[in-house]
């Protein structure tokens, strides 16, 4: 018998399949789950007498046919797959039927119809609610309106996790923690590298025997300048690593010494201004 109710319930993967969808063609693992415990105001409650049974479809593929890496994970952690091949699901159905697992059940509309729906699954035993993960859309959201703030506090962020190693060169204000530190990001090294010559458009720059002097620029904020500077920088010749350490190298040429931080916001003009045409094409 189909549930009835929306929440948190302890299951057993009864029968599993692959297949595919209708209009994609998008993989799907097919798992009917019998529902044996319910979360009532945090308590466990057996439900097993219910009778209650649910079919739940998860998507192995997205609609441009990359995988679907949110689901894969949930059924890893659930049932114990690698991961490698997607027809283990189906071969060791029979070894999963008494793997218990979490399922959050919840109403969904879809073309004028409301359905009750497996949302989430979870390992058995998980922590009642689940660890919420970031799915593919929320980490693109998240990149394009934090992703400079947090790079700007940071210094920059190496791709990798750093191997211990010396300490970055002083900065204004040493911090003499004993733990290894990060490898320094161009903005933070010091000393920089002599300014390369100056590409600005529009006036060149009156001769001197100091720094040529720049247009003013005006004034900016650094996700505006980060925006106008990732417009130059298109995918997918340009990924997001690449991104950042140009960025990071032009910062470091056109304020030296300085993290991105503390720049004014008459700097981010200058940035915002001549920092696409420092752009070193691939």
């Amino acid at each position: 018998m189909m549930p009835n109710r929306e929440g948190l319930f302890h299951a057993y993967p009864v029968e599993i399949g692959l297949g595919e969808t209708k209009e994609k063609k998008l993989l799907h693992a097919v798992i009917r789950y019998r529902l044996f415990e319910s979360e009532v105001e945090g308590e466990w409650v057996d439900c097993s007498g219910e009778g209650l049974e649910i079919t739940g479809y998860h998507i192995l593929e997205k609609r441009d046919h990359t995988l679907n890496t949110t689901t894969i994970d949930a059924l890893k952690a659930a049932l114990g797959w690698d991961g490698c091949d997607p027809f283990w699901l189906q071969d060791n159905a029979e070894a999963l039927y008494q793997q218990p697992v979490q399922l959050r059940l919840a109403f969904e509309e879809y073309n004028g119809s409301t359905s009750l729906k497996v949302q989430f699954l979870n390992p058995y035993g998980s922590r009642i609610g689940g660890v919420p993960r970031a799915d593919e859309e929320m980490r693109r959201s998240i990149a394009n309106r934090l992703g400079p703030k947090f790079r700007a506090v940071a210094g920059g962020t190496p791709a990798n996790p750093p191997k211990p190693a010396g300490k970055p060169a002083p900065s204004k204000v040493a911090n003499p923690a004993p733990t290894p530190a990060a490898p320094p990001s161009p903005v933070a090294a010091a000393p920089a590298p002599a300014p390369a010559p100056r590409q600005d458009s529009g006036q060149a720059p009156s001769a001197s025997s100091g720094q040529a002097p720049r247009q003013d620029s005006g004034q900016a904020t650094m996700e505006q300048a980060w925006a106008e500077f990732t417009k130059n920088c298109p995918p997918p010749k340009w990924d997001q690593a690449a991104i950042e350490a140009e960025w990071f190298r032009i910062l470091a040429d056109l304020f030296p010494g300085k993290q991105a931080g503390e720049l004014t916001p008459t700097e981010w003009g200058i940035m915002l201004a001549e920092g696409p045409g420092k752009i070193i094409p691939f």
